[in-house]
């Protein structure tokens, strides 16, 4: 994930670096002291050219600075970044933009956890334990509903609405039922079947996906979900990639793999390994989908990417 920490004063410079050590998500990010420099054209530099990376985005210091430094940037809720504000002495960490879409309350929530900090949440739905369709739809590989349908739901739930959804693997839909309302989520269309040596490393994750959706011209925000084998369910580095862009994961087990039906790039010694001949190409067609690109291989990770076909 791209991050990016602004401080003002020594003291907010020392938290930051505690931030990085703490926090994962964090241990990599950019970093700006405002009070080692001269001028404010650096810093509003800065702020923008993260803003529009689209990654987190944490200020140390007071809420009113990050407000206004954002405040001409800000442009919609389904593509603005997450943006929190810490303050100096690590107290309260606040969400204060794009706190669903975004993932600003969950990363408030972790910062808090890594740092001792309490987190100020104000977003109705969270604060009142309610059903939020967003982050509903961004936990389970689906296309955001239009602007006014998550207006729509999120005041029907908080006035009391009974919320149903109907989720069946075999459609390309999920609809959900508030009241006598109903709201289609369409899945979001491509599946990356994924298949890693022990003990990966996130960045070589990081940087061969990205290669990989760029040779087949794909959008990261395509991806609906990712398909593995079950015994990477506890891959740290496959799991922080998942968490990091927001994909939900599926797994399944050898038997299920081996059950599926395609031409597939087999491999005695994966067999041997893992008890499937094909873990990245099976594992698409076990999530539902029709294979795109065959397995392709580099840093020890094989990655095949589907399509969900429309039903």
């Amino acid at each position: 994930m791209n991050a990016a920490i602004i401080t003002f004063t020594a003291e907010g410079r020392k938290l930051a670096e505690k931030l990085m050590e703490n926090v994962s998500i964090f241990r990599e990010a950019k970093t700006y002291n405002a009070h080692n420099q001269e001028g404010t054209d650096g810093l509003h530099k800065f702020v923008k050219d993260n803003f529009v990376k689209g990654g987190a985005i944490v200020f140390i210091g007071a809420t009113g600075i990050a407000v206004r430094l954002i405040a001409p940037l800000v442009q919609d809720k389904t593509t603005d970044p997450a943006v929190m504000v810490l303050d100096e002495k690590g107290r309260y960490v606040i969400p204060i933009l794009s706190g669903h879409i975004g993932g600003a309350n969950e990363l408030s929530a972790k910062i808090a956890f890594g740092m001792g900090s309490i987190p100020v949440i104000t977003t109705a739905t969270d604060i009142n334990d309610k059903f939020a369709v967003d982050i509903y739809a961004k936990e389970n590989g689906l296309e955001l509903p239009e602007k006014a349908d998550i207006v729509e739901i999120s005041s029907k739930v908080l006035d009391g609405g009974r919320v149903s959804i109907r989720n069946k693997a075999e459609e390309d839909s999920v609809y959900i039922t508030v009241d006598d309302a109903q709201y289609k989520l369409k899945r979001k269309p491509y599946v990356l079947g994924i298949g890693c040596k022990k003990g990966i490393r996130l960045s070589q994750l990081e940087v061969y996906i990205s290669e990989l959706l760029g040779s087949y011209k794909l959008d990261l925000g395509e991806i609906g979900l990712v398909a593995t084998i079950d015994l990477k369910k506890n891959e740290k580095a496959l799991l922080e990639w998942c968490e990091t862009h927001k994909k939900k994961i599926l797994t399944f087990t050898a038997a299920e793999l081996m059950k599926q039906e395609g031409d597939f790039s087999g491999s005695d010694f994966v067999k041997k390994t893992t008890g499937a001949d094909n873990v990245c190409e099976r594992a698409v067609v076990a999530a539902g989908c029709r294979i795109i690109a065959k397995k392709m291989a580099k840093y020890g990770i094989t990655v095949a990417v589907g399509i969900r076909e429309n039903k």
